[in-house]
């Protein structure tokens, strides 16, 4: 069950709103008016790192950000439960109809959350008007030698262990900075630094982000079949002929300018997946991982421009 002490200190502290989606308690910041964004974190992922990147778009946006379960300020899965991609795209059309946007949204998936955005556009093809993956999760051909049951187990006995001797709270914030190397322009507030404090050292949030790691090679499979089954949506263009053109999609890459094996390989996965889906792809520079707290200014960039090619229709 979700913790007492935990809902508390939602009601009290929460920058945002909890809503029943789907069956659990989700953590949602809505901000901004005009046509509808929403912007979804990779694996363990929170609503605090697009602030910045939210705080510019909101000014022309109705800008949407949610922690999935267990993360950030939300309520987890039941024990046993697992995230899989076509939940979670259900899970972001929930959000939008509790805020009750109805309207077509801008679709923005980060890492392991392009999964997501992209089974959203397959699968909801009207509420769609564009798709930004950013730094995007690609598998052509995924594969897990270990049965999906027993990497479960062993995220939480693993989750455990780590929360019961300490590790979690002693290594937490430290794990963060390893993982996630991107800072902001202007640095990193003091109310995201205790957010930080806060949530890396919640056993619930620890469980969630390895259990939605453990199973990555089961959503990648997922994707795959989604893939199969169904195509990109498109919109009607009526200024030269009567044919419909694809929704527009954009795949955007981070680099940070070092010239490694590693980061050429980054790019040449990233093209490829802009090839398979007929999308713009572009490269946002000096840029970790996490591009949109390195580069708010120039991945707000890319929502816009998403957000004008279907016309800024007011949701």
């Amino acid at each position: 069950m979700f913790p007492v002490k935990q809902r508390r200190s939602i009601q009290q502290r929460s920058p945002g709103r909890v809503l029943d989606v789907n069956g659990l308690r989700t953590h949602v910041v809505s901000r901004g008016g005009g046509p509808t964004v929403v912007l979804c974190g990779g694996l363990g992922g929170n609503w605090f790192d697009w602030d910045d990147c939210a705080g510019i778009l909101s000014a022309f946006h109705t800008v949407v950000v949610f922690d999935r379960p267990g993360f950030g300020l939300s309520e987890p899965f039941p024990h046993g439960e697992t995230p899989t991609v076509v939940g979670e795209a259900a899970r972001i059309l929930g959000v939008l109809d509790a805020l009750t946007l109805t309207g077509p949204a801008v679709i923005v998936g980060h890492s392991l959350a392009g999964f997501y955005a992209e089974a959203f556009a397959r699968l909801y093809p009207d509420r769609t008007a564009g798709v930004l993956l950013l730094d995007a999760s690609a598998e052509r051909d995924p594969w897990a030698v270990i049965p999906k049951r027993l990497r479960i187990e062993a995220a939480y006995v693993l989750a455990g262990a780590l929360s019961r001797t300490g590790l979690q709270r002693l290594l937490g914030t430290t794990v963060r900075r390893i993982l996630n190397q991107s800072i902001p322009p202007d640095g990193i507030p003091i109310e995201t630094h205790d957010w930080i404090e806060q949530i890396y050292r919640n056993p619930t949030y620890l469980e969630a982000s390895l259990i939605e790691d453990f199973v990555y090679p089961d959503m990648a499979a997922e994707l795959n079949t989604i893939r199969r089954r169904t195509s990109m949506p498109t919109q009607e263009w009526s200024l030269r002929n009567d044919q419909n053109k694809q929704c527009p999609v954009t795949v955007a890459a981070a680099h940070t300018g070092r010239p490694t094996p590693w980061g050429r390989m980054w790019l040449n996965k990233q093209q490829r997946l802009a090839r398979y889906l007929n999308a713009k792809f572009t490269v946002v520079r000096d840029a970790h991982h996490h591009a949109m707290i390195d580069q708010p200014a120039e991945v707000a960039g890319l929502i816009a421009e998403l957000v004008s090619h279907h016309g800024g229709v007011d949701t």
